[in-house]
């Protein structure tokens, strides 16, 4: 069969001794939604493979959205379908991009140290490390100099300054922004070493990470281990901070090195890979296929393409004009002897300036792909359920990985009617994007995570409900209506959790009236909805972990609770109202559960009520509450007692004051303190609803709400001087007798009444036009003699 028209293998199912799953996975091996069944024979225990961070720089929203989104769906499948996850996550730690930054990092650092003034020597070398910059900037014109870039960079104003740039053209921004700060510092007259080595250090690293390589010997590993580890801190303490379960095991690249080594050496011994001369070992696709097997299980399309094999990385600078580089040289050799465009490498020869570990080839590294066959295979062993990533991964990474372990675990297909499955689903994270551009580590164009936390724009609850509300498998970018929606829907459940904590409180006081436990049809209503609710989410939970629906149908239910609160409350038009707390509570307990699951954290204490604090993972309101409540009803009964004899006694000047410190007291110190008192019907004895919860969102609402009535009075003044104007504009209009409101230019000749009988052009003003205005006339006539008849 010809090579473009083959298909992959028809997915096979787990056999289990568990009845059908409850759950449909959107599985990328098969494009399809198929029944989840896991490997383990008792249906129970669930393997799960994720694609850690490769640990080079600050994590960002697009790494959020990622492993955030994987926390809930694997939280959703131990917590709510109660499977026993063992659940493995990689650190790449040994990476090309990890030894670029590690090496580049290193000798700034030492080069600072050794040159604390600018004198003559540092300048000459920025000066050499603008021309190496400016030679590795595609695009960037041969002949401009450091005295013509000032000209040049004038030409570039419309790429600065526009708002959306593909990938390459966001590539060139950021490298002649670099190059840019380093011109503007060589032009100052006397730089300060600290403002100067920030402005050339894009320039400067590179230059030094270059010339300066072959100082550092292969078994140096602790320049780049030191890198690694503290940006592999970095991400951790993000996770927690989002609130993210730790992996059941972490494997790291540079603790599985002889786990990679035996994993390449068998799949050389199984005929599928094969070493060159210089120590790097490549991946034989053709041999692979020949033995039956089928590559690019993941992305068929691309299989006959040598794209995106290789690592994202920047390529060695290029020498001058003419040259060619022993290290250029050295890989165009290496790719001259792979037996085919499509092969890969498996373990790559340690190049000058890179760690490396001996191994039957020479000194080398894991490539690229090897890491994750090998130590999840050496985890999770020959098979297992679930692996996860972005959808960027999916090819070559996945792909790779996949023909890897096959190669690995080889069955030969063609002799076997078992060949290797080595993951039976595939979860893929789609990309977040921002004004329709995917962020990226690379382009520089993300917003890390910290920042988006500390700036206040976001906290760990609100991207937890964008990612839920955004889905997991399609792309999701980030707008304005988007992030409105996340705040209503915040807001809605903050707000139900606030009312019904301070009904539970209140019921439970010895000071409030006894509560009614009634089931009419109204509770009997809302347990229906809350049932239905329940029905709804795992329907939606079940179809492919579908967060979206699940969320639409929580803020349902709280809407039909809070129809039924404020439908059977009291007031003066309904004295004899009363409700159920324990319909209300049932509702909020679910809903509280189901937060929970999804990894919102909830409030503490044994019958917990709501979700934490936005910026925390789990809390203790509901006990600092309970601690609270009698002395905040004692001063509430107080507040409404004055607040009641001032109102009996408003006519007196002092009753008015203590009215407004009755208001002062519920509107700012209290509201400050994280209380909120919600003045009921006083008028039937009604005590104010006392309402814990953030002092941060008590005062927005607050100023939400002085800022709607102030936009209420404006409008309304607004209406009135319109209305005025109007009034106006009628009265005048009245005054015009109507013999003479059309003496005007349009028209040259009237009759006896002031009706136009020929226009400014000399025509005869037509039948039907002066039907038209003879109606005019008569409603102005009626106007000018009602106001000559007010008149007089």
């Amino acid at each position: 069969m010809a090579l473009e028209n083959r298909e992959p293998p028809a997915w096979s199912p787990p056999r289990a001794s568990s009845s059908s799953s409850p759950l449909l996975l959107n599985n990328s091996l098969t494009k399809t939604k198929t029944p989840f069944v896991p490997v383990d024979p008792t249906g129970r225990k669930v393997s799960w493979y994720c694609c850690g961070p490769t640990v080079y720089d600050a994590g960002h929203l697009g790494h959020a959205r990622n492993y955030l989104t994987t926390d809930v769906l694997r939280r959703i499948m131990r917590d709510y379908f109660g499977y026993e996850v063992v659940f493995v996550q990689n650190v790449t730690d040994v990476d090309d991009k990890i030894i670029k930054r590690a090496r580049e990092r290193h000798f700034l650092a030492k080069y600072k140290e050794d040159h604390p003034k600018i004198d003559a020597e540092v300048v000459e070398d920025i000066k050499l490390a603008f021309a190496q910059f400016a030679r590795d900037t595609k695009g960037f014109p041969a002949d401009t100099t450091i005295d013509t870039f000032p000209q040049w960079f004038t030409t570039q104003k419309e790429l600065l300054e526009s708002p959306i740039l593909d990938e390459d053209q966001t590539i060139f921004k950021v490298r002649i922004l670099a190059l840019n700060s380093a011109v503007n510092a060589l032009l100052t007259p006397i730089p300060e070493p600290t403002h100067f080595y920030a402005a050339v250090e894009s320039i400067l690293s590179a230059y030094l990470g270059n010339v300066k390589k072959s100082e550092i010997p292969p078994d140096e590993h602790a320049i780049f281990a030191d890198y690694a580890a503290y940006w592999e801190h970095q991400f951790n303490e993000d996770l927690r901070t989002l609130n993210c379960l730790p992996p059941t095991i972490t494997t790291r690249v540079s603790e599985f090195i002889p786990e990679n080594i035996a994993f390449v050496q068998q799949i050389i011994d199984n005929g599928f890979a094969y070493a060159i001369p210089g120590g790097t070992v490549y991946f034989d696709v053709n041999a692979f296929e020949k033995a039956g097997h089928f590559y690019a299980k993941l992305e068929p399309g691309n299989r006959k393409g040598e794209a995106k094999q290789e690592e994202e990385v920047t390529a060695p600078p290029p020498p001058p004009a003419g040259e060619v580089s022993s290290a250029e040289l050295e890989i165009q050799n290496e790719k001259a002897q792979k037996r085919s465009g499509r092969d890969f490498a498996l373990w790559k020869k340690s190049r000058v300036g890179e760690p490396g570990w001996e191994s039957p080839w020479g000194s080398g590294r894991p490539g690229w792909h090897i890491e994750c066959s090998a130590m999840a295979s050496e985890v999770l062993g020959s098979q297992f359920d679930i692996h996860s990533g972005g959808i960027d991964l999916a090819f070559p990474h996945h792909d790779n990985e996949l023909a890897q372990a096959e190669a690995y675990w080889h069955k030969n297909p063609k002799e076997s009617k078992t060949p290797v499955q080595w993951v039976n689903y595939f979860i893929h994270m789609g990309h977040l994007s921002i004004a329709g551009a995917k962020m990226s580590k690379s382009l520089k164009n993300f917003i890390t995570i910290r920042e988006a936390l500390d700036s206040g724009d976001w906290t760990a609850r609100k991207l937890r409900i964008l990612f839920m509300m955004g889905g997991w498998k399609g792309g999701l970018e980030i707008s304005q209506n988007f992030r409105a929606e996340v705040d209503l829907w915040e807001k809605t459940l903050s707000n139900f959790f606030s009312s019904v904590g301070a009904l539970v409180l209140e019921s439970e006081s010895t000071e409030g009236p006894r509560p009614k436990h009634l089931f009419r049809s109204q509770e009997k209503q809302l347990y229906q909805d809350l049932e239905t609710a329940q029905k709804d989410v795992h329907e939606a939970l079940s179809d492919s972990f579908n967060t979206s629906l699940a969320l639409s149908v929580i803020l349902d239910l709280v809407s039909k609770a809070n129809t039924y609160i404020k439908s059977n409350q009291k007031s003066a038009n309904n004295p004899d109202a009363y409700f159920s707390i324990n319909s209300v509570k049932e509702v909020a307990r679910w809903i509280t559960k189901m937060l929970q699951i999804f990894g919102f954290g909830a409030s503490s204490g044994s019958d917990p009520i709501g979700w934490a604090e936005a910026g925390s993972a789990s809390g203790t309101a509901q006990d600092s509450q309970t601690i609270a409540f009698p002395y905040v009803q004692a001063l509430s009964q107080f507040r409404d007692q004055v607040k009641h004899l001032a109102i009996t006694n408003k006519s007196q000047p002092v009753c008015q004051e203590l009215l407004k410190l009755s208001d002062h007291v519920r509107d700012n110190q209290l509201l400050q303190l994280g209380v909120n008192l919600e003045d009921r019907d006083s008028s039937i004895g009604e005590p104010a609803l006392i309402k814990f919860g953030d002092p941060t969102e008590f005062l927005a609402a607050r100023e939400a709400k002085i800022q709607a009535q102030l936009e209420k009075e404006q409008k309304k003044e607004a209406a009135r001087l319109e209305a005025e104007r109007l009034e106006k504009e009628k009265a005048e209009k009245a005054r015009v007798k109507p013999e003479d409101m059309f003496k005007t230019d349009e028209y040259s000749q009237w009759d006896e009444d002031g009706l136009p009988t020929v226009d400014a052009q000399g025509e005869e003003v037509t039948k039907s036009k002066r039907k038209t205005l003879k109606k005019a006339w008569d409603r102005q006539k009626k106007l000018y003699d009602a106001q000559l008849k007010a008149g007089a």
